[in-house]
């Protein structure tokens, strides 16, 4: 009797060990996927290459990251730059209407790229506390397989000591 719980307790184990295993192999992927991402808009702006080399899980996120944050920079920039305004009109007075428009165009680029790399910090932000999470998760699964694996070899010696006291003894 002893010798089939044996057997029925290393079959759940195993079977615990390969869904632990399969969801290990999961987060794994996504802890990839997310630090692929993440390098991808590591700079701020997302090129063809990088669209191109994002994960399929990845894509549709760094999409609408690509659309927000050009979206509310572009809105910010507009808004700090009509703020801006009549201090800059004060500043241009004595310029000649091409190094005003030059000038207009600088002021707004960089109202521009401070928004877009505030939005980006906003996001590697989500992005590494997303991952902070996924390892916490990772570590889990880690050692619930590592006590499974000990649990596993504890049976299978307990089953080996079960066969050993079943065995026939002949004496001659």
């Amino acid at each position: 009797m002893s010798l089939l719980i044996f057997g029925f307790r290393k079959i759940d184990i195993i079977r615990q060990k390969n869904d632990l295993n399969y969801r290990l192999m999961q987060i794994t992927k996504k802890l990839s996927d997310l630090q692929q991402y993440s390098a991808n808009i590591g700079d701020g702006s997302v090129s063809m290459f990088d669209m191109m080399n994002t994960p399929a899980s990845m894509f549709n996120r760094q999409m609408m990251f690509s659309m927000y944050s050009h979206n509310m920079a572009l809105a910010g920039a507009q808004q700090n730059f009509m703020m801006m305004q009549p201090m800059m009109n004060m500043q241009m007075q004595q310029m000649n209407p091409d190094a005003q428009a030059m000038y207009q165009q600088w002021v707004f680029n960089s109202l521009y790229q401070q928004q877009k790399e505030r939005i980006n910090k906003v996001e590697q932000k989500l992005l590494n506390q997303q991952e902070t999470q996924i390892q916490q998760e990772k570590a889990k699964i880690e050692s619930q397989l590592k006590m499974l694996d000990q649990e596993l070899q504890s049976v299978s010696e307990a089953e080996n000591k079960a066969i050993e006291n079943w065995k026939p003894n002949y004496v001659a």
